[in-house]
């Protein structure tokens, strides 16, 4: 229903969650029993239109916030349309989601904490109560083992559970808004289909992105050749999942498994001998995994 109103309000845009300030006035309107909400410019509606909408859906608090101007610009640029940052083309950033669990967070408390943990200067940009995006630029600061450290350290220190997604290394460039939804929808899905160590990435996303997407028949076809060995044993099962997920390095798959590399190895030894597949090839250990996506899925479905 929502989609409907796009052809007729120029401007208007669909989100998932909280539409952010921006410079331009929106009318916002909240449809729950689709969880989406619609942005219309004050200027593309009538007030007989308002209250027409009004009946129809609940009309959200319009937000507000003064920001500095670099801040403003870029969240322009992010979220509505806006121009390039003057004088960034092509420079490369990288773009950190934040989520932190509950509700009332302290926003100059947790930024300021953000920013403790990175050498270089950063911006950070809040979307709704909640969520906090970091744009970085230069040269990486910290790497995924440090940002998952992040993620301990907001919950051990401030009691907040908090999940990370970190983006690629991208260009500014008029690509990156759509890059960037992108990687919020990566982060969406992997919310609700990934346990999660503390951080998502691209890399860490996809595989599980795809096994979602594959048609019925080649699900299937894969789930035919290995689901019943996942079944038989489920320890195997997981062992097979962690070994694959940490790079078939047996010792670090061991340690994040707790338990001992002999065991693993004889549980990797015994999905060989069950299906004929040995994961020391890549091909082989791509497939495998693929299988167990799918396998993890269904299971969390039934």
């Amino acid at each position: 229903m929502l989609e409907k109103l796009l052809a007729l309000y120029p401007g208007a845009f669909i989100t998932d969650r909280p539409p952010i300030p921006g410079q331009e006035k929106f009318h916002i309107f909240h449809n729950e029993a689709e969880r989406k909400w619609i942005s219309i410019p004050e200027k593309s509606i009538s007030q007989k239109e308002v209250d027409l909408l009004r009946a129809i859906y609940v009309q959200a608090e319009v937000p507000s916030e003064k920001l500095p101007p670099l801040l403003q610009q870029w969240k322009e640029y992010l979220f509505y349309g806006g121009k390039v940052p003057a004088g960034l083309e092509e420079e490369a950033v990288r773009l950190i989601q934040f989520e932190f669990l509950g509700e009332n967070h302290d926003h100059e408390e947790l930024e300021m904490a953000i920013k403790g943990f990175f050498s270089e200067d950063i911006l950070v940009l809040w979307e709704g109560s909640g969520r906090a995006l970091v744009v970085e630029r230069g040269e990486y600061s910290l790497d995924e083992r440090d940002l998952a450290s992040m993620a301990d350290a907001f919950e051990s220190d401030f009691y907040i559970k908090t999940r990370i997604y970190i983006g690629r290394r991208l260009p500014v460039s008029d690509a990156l808004p759509s890059q960037f939804r992108e990687e919020q929808n990566y982060f969406d899905f992997a919310k609700k289909n990934i346990s999660s160590e503390g951080y998502y990435t691209f890399e860490k996303v996809f595989p599980a992105y795809v096994s979602s997407l594959l048609p019925r028949p080649l699900a299937e076809a894969l789930n035919a050749v290995f689901a019943e060995a996942f079944r038989s044993d489920d320890e195997m099962f997981t062992t097979v999942k962690g070994f694959l997920e940490n790079g078939s390095n047996a010792s670090l798959a061991a340690k994040k498994l707790y338990i001992h590399r002999n065991t693993l190895q004889y549980r990797v030894d015994k999905f060989t001998d069950k299906t004929g597949v040995s994961l020391k090839d890549f091909n082989s250990a791509f497939t495998v995994y693929l299988a167990c996506l799918l396998y993890d899925r269904d299971r969390g479905t039934n």
